[in-house]
């Protein structure tokens, strides 16, 4: 669940808590680290992990922490049965149903708001240049 208070977010069976302030030494230490399928080191640094369920929805999840190693945001993708989304089950009509979905998930769950709070904002959208729906939480 995403709480809108503090921008916290916590997964079904994961202790750790994705929060505004989460180190990247806090998250290796973790038990999620231990499902991360692959990372990018472009001075930020981008770990991708499998499947997780919060709020009866799998989800594939990035994290993308700061040079300063603190966290900057997290992405979620629908994973559709939970399949990780590859190139070979892609398709544009696939990831525009999946904005819509996601868009009801988050009505859903977090009301109908801008989704703009103190702590941050969270954005649904479809990027072309990624080929992905998404919706992502970004902290100040």
């Amino acid at each position: 669940m995403i709480n809108t208070e503090n921008g916290n977010l916590q997964l079904e069976n994961i202790k750790l808590i994705i929060k505004k302030g989460l180190t990247r030494d806090e998250f290796m230490q973790s038990d999620l680290f231990y499902d991360v399928l692959n990372q990018d080191d472009y001075g930020y640094v981008r770990y991708y992990i499998k499947p997780q369920t919060m709020c009866e929805q799998k989800f594939v999840i990035a994290l993308l922490f700061k040079p300063d190693k603190l966290l900057s945001s997290v992405t979620l993708g629908l994973a559709i049965d939970g399949a990780i989304p590859t190139w070979e089950n892609w398709s544009e009509e696939e990831e525009l149903r999946k904005k819509v979905l996601l868009a009801k998930w988050l009505e859903k769950n977090l009301g109908e708001s801008s989704y703009d709070y103190t702590w941050g904002s969270i954005i649904l959208a479809y990027d072309r240049r990624s080929a992905s729906s998404h919706i992502t939480i970004y902290y100040n």
